[in-house]
């Protein structure tokens, strides 16, 4: 038997998507504990700082009975020179039920995956991808407008923006209209369109007029190159999101944090009334429940 393993948006198909989703949508609705009779040992394995994806698995483990290992760099022989794959080898050999990574490198999680043989979550690799974030998003969207196939746009640092790349390969999946919206410096035009050749782009924030819900993206300071001051500057510039670009009223999503008056003006963060930021926030505990639920069955 395959393990089950959220380490891709590759990794599910739109039935798989739609249960998890669905299951996510109930726990928030149920006001029930949904204790499991037999609790797992899941491993919290994160080399990159987090709050929001940290707590919110430490909670959805907890809320269904779970135990919850953390482990973090500082505190791991990793950070006294112990190799990766060593931690690793150290960390099966305690015969976790589940492992949830976060690592810097792209893809690590699926080449661990590869050689264990219990269920892996992706909590976030590199540039690469960060799935139950995507989900997550998807479970918001779905809450309001159900089955309805609306437009969404995605602004910000899609290049190097490991949540962008989760949700086009979702949204493509599930059959959304898909607007992105960026510098040049801030795309990887040819790698979207083998996902998706259908997406639009936009070049700013001056023509969103029809789309139903804008994502904005956190800007990847440590990601861009050194010497990036220009690169940053500019975009601030042209692209901080201001009132007078939501004249249509879009619903308004960011992952979080904000990097606030360089992606998100004060103003609209903190009076817009179609704000779902921290709606995500709080959906973020509820999705990897239902991830937890869907792995470890």
């Amino acid at each position: 038997m395959v393990n089950k393993k959220i380490t891709s948006i590759d990794d599910l198909s739109v039935k798989d998507i739609t249960l998890i989703a669905e299951q996510a949508i109930k726990f928030q609705n149920s006001k029930k504990l949904n204790l499991v009779k037999k609790p797992k040992n899941i491993f919290n394995l994160f080399l990159e700082p987090s709050t929001r994806t940290t707590i919110s698995f430490e909670l959805a483990a907890k809320n269904l009975g779970h135990n919850l290992i953390n482990i973090n760099f500082d505190k791991s022989s990793l950070s006294k020179g112990e190799t990766f794959m060593d931690t690793m080898s150290t960390i099966i050999s305690m015969k976790p039920d589940a492992l949830i990574i976060r690592d810097k490198n792209n893809f690590s999680p699926q080449e661990i995956s590869k050689n264990i043989n219990i269920p892996v979550i992706n909590a976030g690799d590199g540039t690469n991808e960060h799935p139950t974030q995507a989900l997550l998003d998807y479970c918001v969207i779905k809450s309001i407008f159900k089955n309805k196939k609306i437009s969404i746009g995605i602004c910000g640092d899609i290049k190097h923006s490991r949540v962008a790349h989760s949700n086009i390969k979702l949204l493509t999946k599930l059959g959304y209209k898909i607007h992105l919206i960026a510098p040049n410096y801030f795309l990887n035009k040819s790698e979207i369109t083998k996902i998706n050749p259908e997406i639009k782009f936009h070049k700013d924030l001056k023509n969103i007029n029809g789309i139903d819900v804008l994502m904005m993206l956190r800007v990847q300071k440590e990601r861009i190159p050194r010497g990036g001051r220009n690169m940053m500057d500019s975009f601030k510039k042209d692209f901080c999101l201001q009132s007078g670009h939501l004249t249509s009223k879009p619903f308004l999503m960011h992952p979080g944090p904000v990097n606030r008056n360089i992606e998100i003006s004060d103003e609209v963060l903190d009076n817009y009334p179609k704000s779902l930021i921290l709606t995500q926030v709080e959906m973020g505990v509820y999705l990897r429940m239902a991830c937890l639920r869907y792995l470890l069955k």
